[in-house]
């Protein structure tokens, strides 16, 4: 392959005046970032052409392969974000996922992507049970203070024994929603290049090498999440695969909500009477830093003693499907979102609450490119 021949040289005529004639922002990443990043700028500015590239023929980030969580936060998580990062970051990370749904639902209709208001569940070790429901006025205090929702966490007696249970929380089907999200990106005139694999970003000549041959940019926004770390180089984010499995359906077997365990590393939730359990990473945080889509021994036999010995209380898993995703996570949990020059800026580092904030996002980024004015959008993300 010459790297040194442009992608225009082998397209026809009716490719190139498609595809790659005068665009205007060209988008790296067709995840939930990407997509509203892309729809954000479509609805501000209906006459610009906005072109995503994507590296495969269907997404292999964590945008379909989560469990399908709206990911609004536990007990846990929420006190792990304020003793990590404080509490102004805490707020700002509920603030986010909050709205950021509220995006996402205003885009799609609950029945298009099978939303569900479930509550978010947490379970937790014997021995630190009292210390986290001590915390629940706490969580609910910040809870309260950034959307002014009260008691929005309680305790119950449930399934598992004391469980405290988030009135916020949510499910949907992943899929569905990336499927309806690029429907409205393409009737909105998105155009799109799959099979693209972005090699480097000429920041200079405004040149992208790829595999098929170099493509030329005039406003670039890089939304490939965990996967940034190679085109960008010198940026604090890092891969964190996750996996997940899900059961052949179980007899008898149901839950009312999301459940979480262990800051949130642990999440499962039942579908059609089947188990989808994921995470684990905190058991092998080294060998997750990785982009690589593979399941391990360690953590799926983790995922099924687990599932075997407390969630399904006994009975045999059966496991019809596993797979992972990579998530993007770094020194901080904020999101990045900020231009490197005129021409490029990055929306990447969502944490694992791609879900929740990704619409929120990609609504900053094309605010922050088009120079749109909007208070509401900057109040919550660090440039």
């Amino acid at each position: 392959m010459n790297l040194n021949q442009s992608i225009e040289q082998k397209l026809s005529w009716w490719e190139y005046q498609y595809l790659l004639k005068d665009v205007d922002y060209t988008i790296l990443g067709a995840g939930i970032v990407g997509l509203s990043t892309a729809i954000e700028l479509k609805l501000l500015a209906p006459e610009l052409k906005v072109l995503i590239l994507d590296k495969k023929t269907y997404p292999v980030g964590a945008s379909t392969k989560n469990a399908g969580f709206a990911c609004f936060g536990s007990v846990s998580e929420i006190l792990d974000d304020t003793e990590r990062f404080g509490e102004n970051v805490c707020h700002k990370l509920i603030a986010m996922r909050w709205r950021g749904l509220d995006i996402m639902k205003g885009r799609i209709s609950a029945l298009d992507m099978d939303y569900q208001n479930r509550p978010g569940v947490e379970i937790f070790d014997l021995e630190d049970e009292h210390y986290y429901h001590s915390q629940i006025p706490i969580i609910n205090d910040h809870v309260d203070h950034v959307l002014h929702e009260k008691d929005c966490f309680n305790l119950r007696k449930g399934k598992y024994g004391n469980e405290t249970v988030n009135r916020l929380e949510g499910c949907l089907n992943p899929q569905k929603m990336m499927a309806n999200l690029e429907l409205k990106a393409r009737k909105l005139g998105v155009v799109f290049m799959q099979g693209v694999d972005v090699e480097n970003i000429d920041k200079i000549n405004c040149k992208l090498s790829t595999n098929l041959g170099f493509i030329e940019f005039n406003k670039l926004i890089v939304c490939t999440n965990g996967f940034s770390k190679s085109v960008l180089g010198d940026v604090d984010i890092q891969p964190a695969r996750n996996q997940v499995i899900v059961t052949y359906p179980v007899d008898g077997f149901s839950l009312d909500g999301c459940y979480h365990m262990h800051k949130g590393y642990v999440y499962f939730r039942e579908v059609n009477s089947r188990l989808i359990l994921g995470g684990g990473r905190h058991l092998a945080k080294e060998e997750e830093t990785t982009d690589l889509l593979d399941n391990t021994e360690q953590i799926i036999s983790y995922l099924k003693d687990l599932a075997e010995s407390k969630i399904l209380m006994g009975q045999v898993v059966k496991i019809e499907r596993m797979w992972s995703g990579i998530l993007g996570v770094g020194s901080d949990k904020m999101p990045i979102v900020k231009k490197l020059n005129d021409n490029i800026m990055i929306a990447i580092r969502m944490g694992g609450m791609g879900v929740a904030i990704g619409s929120y996002i990609g609504k900053v980024a094309a605010s922050i490119f088009l120079e749109d004015d909007n208070s509401d959008l900057h109040l919550f993300v660090r440039s």
